[in-house]
């Protein structure tokens, strides 16, 4: 407990001995001479960026001791401890701290925490104690590390952390280099309208709404059935514009098959989603995007899956017989849906029993299996071998498949929702196949427990955007909460990890950033000025660069406004990334926070250099214009001469350890020391410059053919689909893993586009298979079915079922 807020006075026979030992002439420190059973609070402290307190800053090795130090105003305490939970070990852990010294004021007790053989992370937290009185000391409630606060309880503590990677620990050094640019397919562009998806299909029993105006608002509550035509041949027919933006890196939303239109709901993990093309479309997608430097990266959605899913079904079908019956958790079977109308999970009277493709949006749960949070539609996946072995341990496993197909890296769905050994697990697998391939987690939180070296190379960075978000868009902190936020993620993470950060802004989980700007396009600019000269791989999410808005979800999944874009907003994205290329010190320079913290005026500076370049990036988050006066002290000599290579090049001098800019309102200056040259050469844009017009929508250098092949005569039943096979390379050289998807049409048709590329002029074989949901192969009979491609334009060919 706390009792007052000064050191206690000492006990009559502690002050006595303290006088005899002056008197007698002692150097030898005193410690506690009595106690009151109550411990002072203001005078405890423990400081993680402090050395003096924790002798290795941030994350460490294995193999490296650490001693940690805790403060007491002097006589106060009678003992202390260092509570530690070890997250590889799942165990607590304690060691007591001995006495080591004082001052004037304060005792300091300490404790070294022996090495770790194995990457980890140590959560800890103090106990102090005073007599019978123990009180706790950690982290504060905003988690950000440096000084903590005091706890009467133990169960309210905030602990510290300390993550021990692996001293092996590499990233993939273009993913600290990259600038990734995030889209969601259905809504970025519309290349090929063979593939919109019918009005009669189906979400989940529900009828697909396909949108015929591009620029409507998505469906709101969505339902996960609403659809603009978004496909792979549209960014494949826009990468001349994200190249000439400076994009690196797509990340995409899902592309594989499921009904909704978000797909995270997976159907079929090795195929492309029929409403976005094919795996010919993909191959071409990717050959277009590398031939422009552009790299792309999946998103793998390995908690879950549809319950469409043939092996989902399989089990609905057949039970405990199903191959696939360990595959999820299924508490009884036959498998009953239920309407819970009231929402707590439970089957209350009244509440009606439905078939599954009956409409079931808004359905949180079945009491048959377990699902993704509640939803019924979504129902999880067990981490048994099998499972293990389909998703990234076999040879063909559906990550190695697609690093196969050209994927340069994964992002994986609900990272912290999956198990530290399946993750461990997939990165041995992929990193033997590919090292230079990044796995990227999403967690909303600290993921210190995911970067130690034997799982994620890099998370979403969603600290990074909510300490940006608040700062910027919202106006809720001050530049001392932002510094202390943007330190506090340095401190957790690695650095190997820390430089790949996936740095976004906003998602499609989020509102944009421009919403919660309240519409304030010179605060995004702030913000995105912030990302592109800061640690880490700033990421966009289409359409923040020409100011598309949108609240939460779904609203933040708006379409591109091609035609109607603000290139003026666009130009200075263009400018900010390639003043970002044209330095390596804004990429993987050093970071020296907190060159400026000014909560009074907004002001925010921070330092980046390398054996290039000294950088300083100074923030004007004010709506007037300012001179920010930085203090440089110890960082840039006197007399350095500071040129703004982001206004004109005007220069400033450092002078008494500080350099003072103006800078617009909302805007920002980068100042690089002497007059260093760039590594590369930035694109110049005078802030009244005339902006840059998007350029026209590609034509692919290596012109396709698409054709659309139609089956008549096989009566299919639920489950089974009809995919097309042969002799080339769009068709899968025969390998019935790689054979083309066709679309239902009724009971005994199907149809689907091919798009030919490598193969077109040719005279080509095929057949027509069935896949069932035990994913058996029924072959159709006869002889194969022969067909010449055109060189140019399109085609189509109707052949029936051969028994």
């Amino acid at each position: 407990m706390q009792r007052a807020t000064f050191p206690k006075l000492l006990f009559f026979a502690g002050l006595v001995l303290v006088l005899v030992l002056t008197m007698l002439g002692s150097t030898s420190p005193v410690q506690a001479a009595a106690n009151d059973n109550n411990v002072e609070w203001n005078g405890v402290g423990h400081n993680t960026r402090d050395t003096s307190y924790r002798s290795l800053y941030g994350a460490v090795p294995t193999g490296q001791a650490i001693t940690l130090k805790l403060r007491s105003y002097r006589y106060d305490i009678t003992g202390a401890a260092v509570r530690i939970w070890n997250s590889t070990l799942g165990q607590e852990q304690l060691y007591s701290m001995s006495w080591a010294s004082n001052d004037a004021t304060y005792d300091y007790w300490q404790v070294t925490i022996p090495a770790q053989s194995t990457p980890t992370v140590l959560w800890y937290h103090f106990r102090v104690v005073d007599g019978n009185d123990t009180d706790y000391y950690s982290d504060d409630g905003s988690r950000d590390g440096g000084w903590g606060q005091m706890f009467d309880l133990e169960n309210q503590v905030s602990d510290y952390n300390i993550t021990v990677y692996d001293p092996n620990f590499s990233t993939p050094q273009w993913l600290k280099d990259a600038v990734i640019y995030q889209i969601f397919p259905d809504r970025f562009y519309n290349g090929s309208t063979a593939n919109d998806p019918l009005s009669t299909d189906k979400v989940y029993g529900d009828n697909v709404l396909m949108h015929t105006n591009w620029n409507d608002l998505p469906e709101n509550p969505p339902k996960g059935r609403d659809f603009f035509g978004g496909d792979l041949a549209g960014v494949t027919a826009k990468l001349d514009v994200l190249q000439d933006l400076g994009v690196t890196v797509i990340y995409f939303n899902p592309v594989f098959s499921a009904p909704s239109n978000h797909l995270y709901d997976t159907g079929d993990y090795k195929t492309i989603d029929p409403y976005f093309g094919d795996l010919a479309a993909f191959q071409t997608l990717i050959t277009e995007a590398n031939a422009r430097g552009i790299k792309v990266i999946l998103d793998g959605v390995f908690n879950h899956t549809s319950v469409a899913h043939p092996y989902f079904q399989d089990v609905v079908t057949n039970c405990s017989a199903s191959a696939y019956w360990t595959w999820y958790a299924v508490s009884q079977c036959p498998i009953r849906w239920y309407d819970d109308l009231n929402r707590n999970h439970t089957w209350d009277s009244g509440e009606p029993q439905i078939n599954w493709d009956t409409p079931v949006q808004g359905i949180l749960g079945s009491p048959d299996y377990s699902s993704w949070w509640g939803f019924a539609t979504i129902p999880t996946l067990s981490e048994t071998a099998d499972v293990k072995n389909y998703i990234y341990n076999n040879t063909d496993s559906v990550q190695k498949y697609w690093l196969n197909q050209g994927a340069a890296g994964w992002r994986f769905d609900v990272a912290d929702e999956v198990s530290h050994t399946f993750w461990q697990g997939s990165r041995t697998a992929i990193k033997a196949a590919n090292s230079n391939a990044p796995l990227i987690g999403e967690v909303w939180g600290d993921g210190s427990e995911y970067l130690v070296g034997n799982e994620m190379d890099s998370l979403m960075n969603y600290r990074f955007k909510f300490a940006l978000t608040d700062f910027i868009a919202k106006g809720t902190s001050n530049a001392t909460t932002f510094n202390n936020l943007l330190a506090a993620i340095q401190e957790d993470y690695p650095a190997p990890a820390w430089y790949a950060m996936m740095n976004l802004i906003d998602s499609h989980d989020t509102a944009r950033f421009l919403n919660d700007a309240g519409g304030d396009k010179s605060k995004l600019k702030l913000a995105a000025l912030f990302q592109m000269t800061y640690a880490g791989a700033p990421t966009i999410y289409y359409g923040d660069e020409v100011g598309v808005t949108g609240g939460n979800d779904p609203d933040s999944r708006r379409t591109y406004p091609w035609g109607s874009e603000d290139l003026t907003l666009r130009n200075a994205y263009k400018q900010l990334i390639s003043l970002r290329k044209s330095y390596s010190a804004l990429r993987t320079g050093n970071v020296q926070h907190g060159l400026l913290v000014d909560d009074a005026n907004g002001g925010y500076a921070f330092g980046r250099d390398d054996a290039s370049n000294k950088i300083v990036v100074a923030l004007n988050n004010n709506a007037a214009a300012r001179t920010l006066t930085i203090n440089v002290s110890g960082y840039v000599a006197n007399g350095t001469m500071l040129t703004d290579v982001l206004n004109g090049s005007a220069t400033y001098t450092v002078s008494n350890g500080s350099v003072s800019v103006p800078v617009s309102a909302r805007w920002g200056a980068v100042l690089v020391a002497g007059g260093s040259s760039p590594t590369a050469t930035p694109t110049p844009i005078p802030a009244t410059a005339t902006p840059t017009p998007i350029p026209p929508t590609a034509t692919p250098t290596s012109a396709s053919v698409q054709v659309t092949f139609t089956e008549v005569g096989y009566v299919t039943y639920y489950g089974q689909n009809i995919f097309i096979v042969g002799n080339v390379p769009e068709l899968g050289n025969w390998n019935t893993a790689q054979a083309v998807p066709l679309a239902w049409v009724n009971s005994n048709t199907w149809s689907g586009p091919v798009t030919f590329t490598a193969s077109k002029g040719q005279t080509i074989q095929y057949k027509y298979i069935v896949k069932n949901p035990n994913g058996s192969i029924v072959w159709e009979g006869g002889s194969n079915h022969t067909y010449t491609v055109p060189t140019s334009g399109s085609g189509s060919r109707t052949d029936n079922w051969q028994p």
